[in-house]
Formats: structure tokens, sequence, C-alpha cells
């Protein structure tokens, strides 16, 4: 007997969650930290969209001096278009002063470009919130750029100019690449 195509819907929603449950276990038991604190940030649903970030930079195989320019204009493209789309902003729950505090403007990119080119893979916090300001708030970003950085899954650095740099060890990307070939191929099975 065959599954109907309903029940393979059902199995696919399955799997998908299942991805995202088996993402918060193993980046918890991948934690340097066993820090009740640190762990319970870690199990935010907004970590996901966080490993999500760093691995989509990685896939894409953004690692060269010039890569932070065609991320930013990419990041900075999809703002606009969401500025166009009142209809999108609502369905997101996204305000238009939110969404102007992401994009980056001529006085933030040298900032992003330098710290990039210094070190491939180097976002000051304040840029990792902006790219990530249409998913999470800044305040989430910083309390999961903190957690991340008490697991290993980040470095930070102080700058002599003041914003504090990170940069990822690539154990979170490697969980979530894991975890949605899982999913992939349990999809693809049904």
């Amino acid at each position: 007997m065959t599954r109907s195509e309903t029940e393979k819907d059902f199995a696919a929603l399955e799997y998908m969650r299942r991805a995202r449950m088996t993402f918060g276990t193993r980046i918890c038991e991948a934690s340097a930290t066993i820090d009740q604190d640190v762990l319970e940030d870690l199990r935010l649903d907004s970590m996901y969209e966080f490993a999500e970030f760093y691995f989509t930079m990685d896939a894409m195989g953004f690692t060269g001096p010039d890569d932070i320019s065609i991320i930013a204009n990419m990041h900075d493209q999809r703002i606009e278009d969401l500025l166009k789309n009142e209809r999108a902003m609502r369905h997101r729950k996204l305000r238009k002063d939110r969404l102007l505090d992401a994009i980056f403007t001529a006085d933030v990119r040298p900032r992003l470009e330098q710290f990039w080119r210094d070190a491939p893979g180097s976002l000051d916090q304040s840029n990792l919130a902006r790219f990530l300001l249409p998913q999470m708030s800044a305040e989430t970003t910083r309390k999961l750029i903190v957690a991340s950085t008490k697991a290993g899954f980040l470095t930070r650095t102080n700058t002599i100019y003041g914003p504090v740099v990170v940069a990822s060890t690539g154990v979170m990307e490697k969980i979530f690449g894991a975890c949605l070939r899982e999913m992939r191929l349990a999809i693809a099975a049904l």
C-alpha cells in the first residue's frame, strides 16, 4: 500500500520539526560548557536562524576578502524589497524602522569591509545583528553571540577601535548542515 500525498506531506512536516529539535539537541551536546544559562540560550528558536546564517555563508563559499560586499549588497536588496512590500512586512511582523536599521549605510560599510578583509568571516557584533535583524532583534543576536562564544562556536575579539569582532569556529555550521542533510534525505525517501 502506498502513502497518500497528504500522508507524505505530514511525514515531511514531521521531518522538518525533527530537524529543528535535533539541531537544538546536537548544538547543546557540542557546547564547550554545561552552564545551564548558556544551554538555555542555545535552545532558543533563534539559534537555528543564527546557525543558518553561518551555514549559508559557508555553503556559498563566501571566504574571499571582497565577498562581504556581495553579501551586504544581497542583504540590502532583500531589505529594500521588503520595504516596498507592506504585505510581506506585516506577514513577517516587521516594522519599517527595524528594516531601515538593517541597511548597510555608507557610514557603516567601511568598517564592515575592513574587518572582513582583515580576517574573512569576521564581523563586528553590530553588523552581524544588522544582517539578522529581519529574523531577530539585535538583543537576541547579542545574547546568541555571548552564548555561542561560551559554547565554543564563535570567537570574540575586542578591537582597539571599540567594536567586538566575532568569527565562527565552524562547529554550528557543521551541525546545521548535518541536520539539514538528514531532513532532506528523509523527505526524498518518502
